[in-house]
């Protein structure tokens, strides 16, 4: 990890230090305490393979890095992460419209809760794949290929089994994305920037919200699923933005990223359950 802090050292230059603490974009409102910071993570959530990267949303500018570039640039699985693009491009097409059922059919689930007629929102809470397998289904190859490409979204087609492309070698998934390329996903999306409508992507980005505390929102998603063909590794993800309005002429809005590739997978809730206390304690979020 010495050598991830080093490499982190060089891409952030000449931000200023003041007391062990960071405010990598003045006027931002991000301030951390970097050593502090990994001294929570690494118990936590660290490794040689894990990389989680904190992006301004309105620039782009990485404000902050954990993990080598090596871990952060790696091909992963997008595993249930994927609901994002699928979503947006189910609903700018009109594959699936808001508060549109889908009817169950019947057949028995890994997931009891799964097991019922569900439209998007319920699909989202509940993470049933059939749903959204579904909803893959309808909008086919080629409109993935156009999409993801435009999205710039891992190699930008949906490479492997139809109904599972994004969980991972062991399902028949080939579609594969970095961590950097999670984060500038969600920028785009809260931006509204994808190349898609930008009701769709506001209907996403509401999907996503989590907790508000204060005037701060948290907007967050976990997955895992495999990470090779005989699924001895996993990958798991949590993702997300943070947004608090502009007040005293500061705020902060980042958008972040975070994977974890291993023999011993975390879920995406229990990652949450562990950094939402560390965020909070590290000035990210405010207090419950």
């Amino acid at each position: 990890m010495r050598a991830g802090r080093v490499l982190n050292a060089l891409l952030i230059g000449a931000a200023a230090l003041t007391l062990g603490a960071c405010d990598l974009l003045p006027g931002h409102g991000f301030k951390l305490d970097k050593d502090r910071f990994e001294a929570a993570l690494d118990p936590k959530v660290g490794g040689p393979d894990t990389c989680l990267v904190i992006d301004d949303t309105a620039t782009g500018k990485e404000l902050y890095r954990y993990g080598a570039q090596s871990a952060c640039n790696r091909p992963l699985a997008p595993c249930e992460t994927f609901q994002i693009p699928l979503a947006v491009i189910g609903l700018s097409d009109g594959k699936v419209k808001p508060g549109e059922v889908f009817k169950w059919d019947g057949k028995v689930q890994p997931v009891r809760a799964w097991e019922r007629d569900m439209d998007l929102n319920g699909a989202w809470r509940s993470g049933a794949h059939w749903w959204f397998q579904r909803l893959a289904l309808s909008i086919g190859p080629e409109r993935f290929k156009q999409a993801l490409s435009a999205f710039h979204y891992g190699q930008g087609e949906a490479v492997g089994k139809p109904d599972a492309f994004w969980m991972g070698p062991a399902a028949g998934g080939g579609l594969f994305l970095s961590t950097r390329n999670q984060a500038d996903v969600l920028r785009k999306l809260a931006l509204a920037q994808l190349p898609a409508s930008p009701s769709a992507q506001g209907a996403v980005q509401g999907l996503m919200l989590d907790q508000v505390r204060g005037r701060t929102e948290l907007y967050d998603l976990g997955a895992n699923c495999s990470s090779i063909a005989d699924a001895s590794r996993d990958v798991s993800w949590w993702i997300g933005r943070i947004r608090s309005p502009q007040k005293d002429g500061k705020g902060q809005d980042v958008v972040f990223a975070l994977s974890i590739e291993s023999a011993n997978p975390l879920s995406g809730r229990e990652i949450r359950s562990r950094m939402l206390p560390i965020l909070t304690a590290n000035g990210l979020l405010p207090s419950a």
